[in-house]
């Protein structure tokens, strides 16, 4: 039987993914922030999404069916109910398989997160979606839902694949989604002229912002919560172990 000193040098070189770093955080709160004001007094922002705006629909996707088809199943990475119906299972079998609820607790808490935090921006803003450019009580443009949730979602897949140490193949494609995913998202929807140049630039960076805060929020006693009595895994720091039984090092290498 391996030591826990082997498994945490194991878990270590497989480099589990980490959460977006301080600087990366505080960016994307100044962004926030800048772009909220910005939207609300109609400011530099404003002028750079209509220019955008006007640009993408010159280019004719949106009214045209192929192309239009193809570009919007890219906007599926960061729609919530493809998130949904491909999450719940992943979260599912990975709980079931691993007997730890983590999976699907940190899966329950991460759309609790999103849901408040986009709408309570959605209806305290109430901006109109392209081609309007008002603010009105009807509103729901800023921020784009799709960006954060693609951000969100991807990084939790990516996260949970590293930590539960899934097939090496499994985490590699995970680990590209989490980059790819989000930027797919905001480029359909922004080739489509769903939502404005500074919807998503905002929703991207809220979706940076609530990954780290998923992190902070597991990093403590609750990410031990829920663990079976089998359930040991590495954190990737080698400082202790949870929620899931690893395998014999000496057996893969």
């Amino acid at each position: 039987m391996a030591s826990n000193g082997d498994i945490a040098s194991t878990a270590q070189r497989r480099n589990p993914t980490r959460p977006p770093g301080a600087v990366a955080v505080a960016v994307s709160l100044v962004v926030v922030v800048w772009l909220s004001l910005d939207v609300l007094h109609h400011g530099w922002w404003v002028a750079v999404d209509m220019h955008t705006s006007t640009l993408v629909r010159g280019i004719g996707i949106r009214q045209t069916f192929w192309p239009k088809v193809g570009v919007y199943a890219f906007t599926q990475l960061g729609a919530r109910g493809t998130i949904l119906v491909l999450f719940t299972p992943f979260v599912v079998i990975l709980a079931w398989r691993r007997q730890t609820w983590q999976p699907l607790i940190r899966f329950a808490v991460a759309l609790l997160l999103l849901t408040a935090t986009v709408y309570g921006f959605k209806y305290g803003v109430g901006r109109a979606a392209p081609p309007l450019q008002q603010i009105h009580a009807e509103g729901r443009s800023f921020p784009s839902g799709h960006a954060p949730n693609s951000v969100l979602m991807w990084g939790l897949l990516a996260w949970l694949a590293a930590q539960y140490d899934l097939p090496h193949r499994i985490r590699q494609i995970t680990a590209l989604l989490r980059y790819t995913a989000p930027v797919l998202t905001c480029l359909a929807m922004l080739l489509l002229d769903y939502h404005w140049l500074s919807d998503l630039v905002a929703g991207f960076a809220v979706g940076i912002v609530l990954l780290r805060v998923l992190h902070l929020i597991f990093d403590g006693r609750l990410g031990h919560w829920g663990d079976g009595q089998r359930a040991r895994v590495s954190d990737g720091r080698g400082d202790h172990h949870r929620g899931v039984a690893v395998p014999d090092v000496g057996a893969t290498r």
